[in-house]
């Protein structure tokens, strides 16, 4: 089996609030932080439903006239989008690009990933490449997602997803307690990824200072919480353990970092150029480990190596 890698050689006091819990667990998760400088994460809860009067107002169907309008709009995006590509093919930064699809409902630039070749002391395992040998997920309603609704305690705090505890931990390390107590409006993980974002931009924190953070910490915050979610939910614990072995693809267009970069049918047809092949990951999950995970179509698959590295952690613990 061939290891394919695209090789590059390798260059190698805040205060804080007071009132939130500590969590002491994430030392194993971020082992490079002592208790003093581990970061501490703001409970979210979820919001109480709020009941609105209705106004009264009923559906008006929309006049043929204004369907014209609707539809000449609607053409008028259309040819605004291809431009917008077009122009984007041409005057895209240095390592950005365009991911191939054949249809894409916005315009969308992504960081081009680049694999470092491993030193041959770190231990690693084995993956052969086949259609059958690969498991799929992205969205809200798979599993194995970070968007699946699914309540996780973390440290006696209630979090709503995976989702949620990741995008806590990093507008409090970004922005500070009191924007990430906003996210407390934020019910599910859709509108929690939507809110992190307008908070960062509102707090004027640049994309590379996400970048930063995500190299860093996001990786142990994952995870750490990943853990969580399957210790505590039994019914989820055994579904991931009857993948078995199966490779996991996050196989999502907009994400080459835990994800593939591209969609389900380029990652199929990816998988299936591959035959015979093998990814080989390794059996650590650190951050130093991420510049060696080999691609997965267009992305590093960094969820994928997390779930399947908890997965052998569980079956471990379970044949104990």
């Amino acid at each position: 089996m061939l290891d394919f890698q695209t090789v590059k050689m390798d260059k190698t006091a805040k205060k804080h609030p007071v009132g939130l819990l500590e969590t002491k667990s994430l030392a194993s998760a971020l082992p490079e932080k002592n208790a003093e400088g581990r970061p501490k994460y703001t409970q979210i809860l979820t919001p109480s439903k709020s009941s609105s009067a209705s106004n009264g107002d009923s559906a008006v169907a929309p006049s043929s006239a204004e369907k014209k309008t609707f539809a000449k709009q609607h053409q008028q995006r259309s040819n605004n989008n291809k431009q917008g590509i077009k122009n984007a093919n041409h005057q895209k930064p240095r390592g950005i690009f365009l991911p191939a699809t054949e249809k894409r409902p916005f315009n969308l630039l992504l960081k081009r990933q680049e694999v470092v070749a491993r030193p041959t002391d770190i231990k690693t395992r084995s993956y052969p490449i086949t259609p059958d040998n690969v498991i799929y997920f992205s969205g809200p309603r798979n599993f194995l997602s970070a968007i699946y609704p699914c309540k996780i305690t973390v440290d006696e705090n209630e979090y709503n997803s995976v989702e949620h505890f990741y995008q806590a931990c990093k507008l409090y390390t970004l922005v500070g307690q009191e924007k990430a107590a906003e996210l407390k409006a934020s019910e599910s993980p859709i509108e929690v990824k939507k809110t992190t974002k307008v908070l960062l931009k509102e707090a004027n924190i640049t994309s590379k200072k996400v970048e930063e953070w995500k190299e860093k910490d996001s990786i142990g915050v994952l995870k750490h919480v990943v853990t969580h979610k399957f210790t505590q939910n039994e019914a989820l614990k055994d579904k991931l353990l009857e993948t078995g072995d199966k490779i996991l693809i996050q196989a999502y267009i907009g994400d080459t970092f835990f994800a593939t970069g591209a969609s389900f049918h380029y990652v199929s047809e990816w998988v299936s150029r591959h035959v015979n092949q093998a990814l080989v990951y390794p059996e650590e999950v650190t951050a130093e480990n991420v510049k060696y995970l080999p691609l997965v179509a267009n992305g590093k698959n960094a969820l994928g190596w997390i779930l399947m590295q908890v997965r052998d952690e569980l079956r471990a613990q379970s044949s104990a």
